[in-house]
Order: structure tokens, then sequence, then C-alpha cells
């Protein structure tokens, strides 16, 4: 068999190394070039989830509205109220969850992502950040759905209570794009926390599941942001999906414009988050190759 002389063999070795963080323009470049790859990943998951199953992606929609008609049950027993704030509660709880969820699958399939993308990490060079990355499409993907039904069950409500605190149309709906975008920047910056943790400490993702559960009891979804008084404010602000649910519930519930702390305080931790998530990610993700 003839040899080609212009072959040169490339060997890749994976070694320990102090985390550090590799010229970043560079990187950021070749993970903006390959982002129809965790497109293609994402959609090729989307549809590998519910392969198997008979409703497929009415799941989507489906699991969060079961969810919040069962915890709307619980609240109202626990805490009935008349009149139409019983309504207004429903809507809050629908959005919150469908919101909630949205941060949440980012999250949990992200701290998965590389673990289990490990012949991908050690048959091909590419930025690690895509795999977390394509889980955020995915979770944003899987969210699109549940924003009609959000939508019908708005409409119904003001149908059937004429006179209600749901909002009609108005100019304040213009933003959910700006709460969707930070929503899903806290929920990709989280990720890349998780994910570093994941491959260094394997329980990360078992104790997720608590993680989470705690993270939504102490959301604004099963209780209204109005609700809290005093020092317990701090709540909402110390809580990176705390501002994101409160512009949720402003926007959708009650047809407000954002006010101006609403609004920081989005900012601030979809940027935190990004900033945290992707130094703590992206200057240990050499290591990654010889841990997974």
């Amino acid at each position: 068999m003839p040899v080609n002389e212009n072959f040169v063999p490339k060997i890749q070795v994976f070694e320990p190394h102090r985390a550090s963080l590799p010229p970043l323009v560079p990187y950021l470049k070749e993970f903006w070039a390959r982002r129809s790859f965790a497109t293609e990943l994402a959609r090729f998951s989307d549809k590998a989830e519910y392969l198997d199953s008979r409703l497929g992606k009415v799941w989507l929609v489906l699991n969060p509205l079961l969810l919040g008609f069962i915890y709307y049950l619980v609240v109202e027993i626990i805490r009935p109220s008349s009149g139409n704030s019983g309504l207004t509660r429903l809507d809050h709880l629908l959005i919150g969850l469908f919101t909630f969820y949205f941060a949440q699958n980012c999250v949990t399939a992200g701290a998965q992502s590389i673990t289990l993308g490990g012949r991908l990490i050690l048959n091909q060079a590419f930025p690690r950040a895509l795999l977390p990355f394509s889980c955020a499409i995915q979770a944003f993907q899987q969210f699109l759905p549940t924003i009609p039904v959000y939508i019908f069950v708005l409409v119904a409500g003001k149908l059937a209570y004429p006179v209600t605190q749901v909002p009609g149309w108005t100019w304040n709906f213009l933003w959910i794009p700006f709460i969707v975008t930070c929503t899903g920047i806290t929920g990709f910056g989280l990720a890349l926390i998780f994910a570093t943790l994941n491959v260094y400490f394997r329980d990360t993702n078992k104790l997720l599941t608590y993680i989470t559960r705690i993270w939504m009891y102490l959301s604004p979804v099963l209780w209204l942001p109005s609700s809290l008084r005093g020092h317990m404010k701090i709540l909402l602000w110390v809580n990176p999906l705390g501002p994101i649910l409160n512009a949720t519930s402003r926007v959708w519930v009650s047809g407000k414009s954002l006010d101006k702390y609403t609004f920081l305080g989005c900012i601030f931790w979809a940027i935190a988050s990004i900033m945290i998530g992707g130094y703590f990610f992206i200057s240990r993700e050499r290591d990654f190759a010889i841990r997974i």
C-alpha cells in the first residue's frame, strides 16, 4: 500500500494541568463558528428523548401543565382564595412553572452533558462549552410549545371571568423576549457550573434533583412576589431566577412594565451567571478528557 508522504499523524495527549483560561478570542470565535453543531445536537437529543413515548412531545406541555394544576389545588387547599385572586394565582403558577422548568432543564441536562459526551470529547477537538449550550437550545425548544398553551389559559380565563385581573393586549408584552433571553443565559451559565462540578464530583447530578426542588420552593412560583414583606424580600434578589420570575409575573399576569430594580436584577444575574460559569468551565475544560 503506497504511503502518502504529506500525511503527518496527529497525536493528542491529555494530561492534568492547572486551571487557566485559554486565549479567549480564538475560543469564542471557534465556539460561534460551530454553533450549528450545538443546534443539530439539540435537535437530535430532542427527538431521541421522546422516541419511545406514544404522546411524544405532548409531554413537553402536559407535564408542567399537570404539575401546575396539582400545585394550584395544593395551594388553594392550604390558603384558599375568593373571587378572581384564585385565577390570578393560577396564571402566575403556570407561567412561573413554565419559565422555571426552562431554566431547570438547561441546568439539569447541561450538568450531564460533559459526562455523557465522553466519546465526543475524546475523539473530537471542539469547544466543550458547546455541549451545555446544546442543552440550553434544547430547553428553549421545549419551552416554546408551552407559550401557546399559556396564552390559551389566559384567554379562557378572561372569557370565563370578564371582570378579571388578567390583562388584555398591552405593549408591555414586548418585554417577553428580554425575559426569555435572560432566562436562557442564566440557565446556560448555571449549567456550565454544574457541568464542571459533575466531572469532578459525580454525585452532583444526584444532588441536583433536590437542589432544584428546594430552588423552586424558594422562587416566586408557588407564591406571589407581592407576598414578601420586609427583610424577606431578599429572597427575591439573592435567587438567580428571582428577578426573572418577578418580571414574568409582572408582564404576563399583571400586564405591567418592568421596574428599574427588576430590570437590573435580570441583567445582573444573567451576566454574573455567564461570567462565573464561563470562567469556571473554560478554565478547566482541558482537564475533562482525563476525568470522564
